[in-house]
């Protein structure tokens, strides 16, 4: 059975043999041989199924005609490691699975021998089964999707609630890829910040590696990968051996065994910040949702660089007013009030602590409005900013 991708021309290729097990192993090896573990390039039989919408039958075809319908690849790979069974003749049916007036895959049988050969009657049997096949798997690709969304949108809120906590920006960078590394199931990831004193990109977070320590990397912003993103400013993902060994970083990639490399830049107020990048040790073929998350995560990186950045301006110019002399000292706030000011920091609804201290919405609007006269503060922003800036809850 194939089930093609999101990616129309990458299937899952599943198989199966009761009655000798060895074939379904031998057709495993010959997927992984042209591409990797249960998938591949939808070719062959099942691409002609898939682009017509028409079954291939034939009851009774002999072996060598039947070869030589194959791919050029597959001919090779069948000649130069014979199947376990190499029948004279055999049965062979691909028909299309549907799914909502839809084509997403091909089911195939194969009776080696034509002891019992497949008649018109079960091939339309097969069809009927195959279209249930295919709306079942469908069903259970959306919900896997929906899933997955979902769970995308809570890291998204769990990195907004880390940015908002703390103006710790090693610690921040470090929660965003962590959640990069989760979501998106790569090896590694990195955050590359460009520094203003010379002008060359430099690490500012990173995890998931095998060295113990990676090198604290400077490149010049025209180096090859990294280059390329940061002057056009797009996302890019690389595959290919060839692209890596001319990078800067060549024996890097050789040591940590990455075969897939993407980058994004990280930019705010159309200013240029530096590059987030992923790194994984096997072929991945990422698809838009992919690409989509990781470009919202370098978004949210670009974010927190920048807050990070006017805090420190912030800091380096010192109080412009009186009333932020008097505002650095801490307020008297009750134990209630300093518990809901902690989360009100990591910004969490007033439903949400309501629920976490066990008193009612209108209790915790009650409280949030105490805070806010004996802090002097104009509105939720401003306590929240005034709590980091000052180190209140330090």
């Amino acid at each position: 059975m194939t089930l093609m991708g999101k990616d129309p021309s990458s299937s899952l290729v599943l198989s199966g043999d009761s009655t000798n097990p060895s074939m379904a192993g031998y057709v495993d090896g010959m997927v992984a041989e042209v591409d990797r573990p249960q998938r591949a390039p939808t070719m062959s039989l099942s691409q002609q199924v898939i682009e017509t919408g028409r079954r291939v039958f034939w009851p009774a075809l002999p072996w060598l005609e039947f070869v030589s319908m194959l791919t050029p690849f597959e001919q090779t790979y069948l000649k130069d490691n014979p199947p376990p069974i190499t029948p004279e003749l055999q049965s062979v049916l691909v028909v299309p699975m549907h799914s909502r007036g839809a084509i997403v895959g091909s089911l195939a049988l194969f009776e080696p021998n034509a002891s019992y050969p497949i008649t018109p009657k079960d091939a339309d049997w097969i069809q009927e089964a195959a279209d249930r096949v295919g709306m079942v798997t469908e069903n259970a690709q959306l919900y896997e999707d929906a899933i997955m969304r979902l769970d995308r949108l809570s890291s998204m809120q769990r990195v907004s609630r880390a940015i908002s906590a703390s103006l710790d920006l090693p610690f921040t960078l470090k929660v965003i890829l962590e959640q990069v590394i989760h979501q998106l199931q790569v090896d590694a990831a990195d955050v590359l910040l460009i520094d203003e004193s010379d002008g060359m990109l430099a690490t500012a977070a990173s995890t998931g590696f095998m060295l113990t320590a990676i090198p604290n990397f400077r490149l010049p912003l025209d180096e090859g990968l990294t280059g390329r993103v940061l002057a056009g400013r797009h996302i890019e993902t690389v595959s290919s051996p060839s692209e890596f060994s001319q990078a800067q970083r060549r024996s890097f990639f050789a040591r940590e065994g990455f075969k897939t490399y993407g980058s994004v830049p990280l930019a705010a107020h159309g200013k240029l910040a530096g590059v987030m990048e992923v790194f994984h040790r096997s072929i991945l073929d990422p698809d838009n949702e992919w690409l989509s998350f990781l470009e919202a995560m370098a978004c949210v990186a670009a974010i927190a660089v920048n807050i990070a950045t006017l805090n420190e301006r912030l800091n380096a110019a010192g109080p412009s007013h009186p009333s932020d002399k008097i505002m650095a000292r801490v307020p008297e706030l009750s134990r209630l009030e300093w518990e809901v000011l902690k989360l009100v920091v990591q910004g969490q609804t007033n439903r949400e602590i309501s629920a976490h201290i066990h008193l009612s919405q209108n209790t915790v609007k009650f409280h949030i409005r105490q805070m806010l006269q004996k802090t002097d503060s104009t509105n939720r922003t401003d306590l929240t900013r005034r709590a980091m800036q000052h180190g209140w809850l330090q």
